[in-house]
């Protein structure tokens, strides 16, 4: 019987940069099921979410600077 193959085959294939910025973008759709339930909870009349959507601003104002800011800088310290 042959063995059947792992997903780590296909991640071997991939670039650490590759792997790092698609954990850079993933929290993104986090967010967006964040400001989701924080419409659903203000048009429910709750306070909160108000909260919630801050909430989801503030991560996804970290993400953007991580994205934009951090990741381009991380391969050229690599290299050093």
């Amino acid at each position: 019987m042959g063995e059947p193959e792992s997903s780590g085959d296909a991640d071997a294939a991939r670039s650490p940069d590759a792997r790092l910025l698609f954990w850079l973008k993933v929290p993104y759709a986090a967010d967006v099921a964040l400001v989701i339930i924080g419409v659903v909870l203000l048009t429910a009349d709750n306070a909160i979410g108000w909260w919630v959507l801050v909430f989801a601003a503030v991560r996804a104002i970290i993400g953007t600077i991580a994205l934009f800011w951090l990741y381009p800088r991380l391969p050229a310290r690599r290299r050093s």
